[in-house]
């Protein structure tokens, strides 16, 4: 009986826990990934980063990355607490959602690996490889990745329907699209970008070898030198690097294993559905989560990111000043002007 009582308890104690979560968990979430994107997009539209190669694949993955939270987070607590279950009812709505909740954060994941495929490229002592890194290009690399993302998605309208709320079609497509999720969408972007982030690391002790091969010759105080910021230099790299990979992959990998267990996995019965419950909101935050954490990563790892961001807030900052200060003194000069003529 006392067994029987404990259990009870427990589960209710996690029910409650996951309806907090759920109201909570995403309204934290918009209101600090709404922020993030909008100072990410205020930093990346800089001057000294316009025109930036890197630098507009991150603006890019900003602006899916809003899409993301904004669409994904807004539907998903609708529905959770404010009874617009318009996925669960319309059929259209059931396949655009699962639509859109996959293929734009896709983008947002491979645009970032656009970025350390770019410092790759743009860190190589080879100049055909170098070439690569410029705006022109990323441009045309953004439209391809855009397209792939769109294209590679069309299956979700074709096999997601009411069955009776909106899922898979059940059989040999729901193991599909658990391969799907766990490959396409988590493992094979997150190794690339760790692959061609230990190549840039290479490109740079590379790079940093040949400038010490050239001083060594002139002035050992200069080589000294020249040692301590590239080996700051590499330092931050790494940190930014890591950092970002680390985090994502880990935010990112613990939702898709969880959802393809959800998907291939044996159904919950009894007090499992709400531990599952439980599971999959948590993992689903985290998931999001991802899609948060980038402006604060690269304020925290990034002193050049730092430098601009407050500029432009500082400059922000004095165009509304300045501007209210015209407003005044034109309405001063209105007011002084009407009386001499009264």
């Amino acid at each position: 009986m006392f067994t029987t009582n404990t259990s009870s308890s427990f589960i209710t104690t996690i029910h409650i826990i996951t309806i907090h979560m759920t109201y909570y968990g995403p309204i934290i979430l918009l209101v600090i990934g709404i922020i993030g994107c909008l100072c990410n997009f205020l930093t990346f539209t800089s001057r000294q980063l316009r025109k930036n190669s890197c630098a507009f694949y991150f603006l890019c993955s900003s602006l899916f990355e809003f899409l993301t939270i904004t669409f994904g987070l807004t539907s998903r607590l609708a529905a959770d607490h404010f009874g617009y279950n318009l996925q669960n009812t319309n059929r259209i709505f059931c396949k655009f959602r699962a639509y859109f909740v996959s293929s734009i954060p896709l983008i947002a994941t491979y645009l970032i690996l656009l970025s350390a495929i770019d410092r790759c490229m743009s860190s190589s002592i080879h100049i055909y490889l170098r070439s690569f890194s410029q705006i022109k290009i990323a441009y045309r690399n953004v439209g391809i990745v855009i397209i792939i993302g769109f294209i590679s998605c069309l299956h979700i309208l074709i096999f997601y329907d009411l069955r009776p709320k909106c899922a898979t079609l059940p059989g040999i497509y729901a193991i599909f699209d658990g391969m799907f999720v766990i490959f396409w969408l988590g493992l094979i972007p997150h190794a690339l970008m760790l692959i061609f982030g230990l190549f840039t690391l290479i490109n740079i002790r590379q790079a940093r070898q040949r400038r010490i091969k050239k001083l060594e010759n002139k002035n050992i105080y200069i080589y000294q030198k020249q040692y301590r910021n590239s080996h700051k230099t590499d330092t931050q790299l790494i940190i930014m690097m890591f950092v970002q990979i680390g985090l994502s992959s880990l935010l990112n990998l613990t939702r898709m294993i969880y959802y393809a267990y959800y998907i291939l996995g044996p159904l919950f019965t009894g007090d499992e559905k709400v531990i599952g419950s439980f599971l999959m909101s948590f993992t689903t935050l985290l998931y999001y989560t991802n899609y948060v954490k980038s402006f604060y990563i690269y304020t925290l790892t990034s002193r050049l990111f730092r430098t601009i961001f407050i500029q432009r807030i500082k400059g922000f900052i004095y165009k509304i000043f300045k501007s209210q200060t015209l407003v005044i003194m034109v309405q001063e000069t209105i007011t002084v002007t009407h009386r001499r003529t009264v």
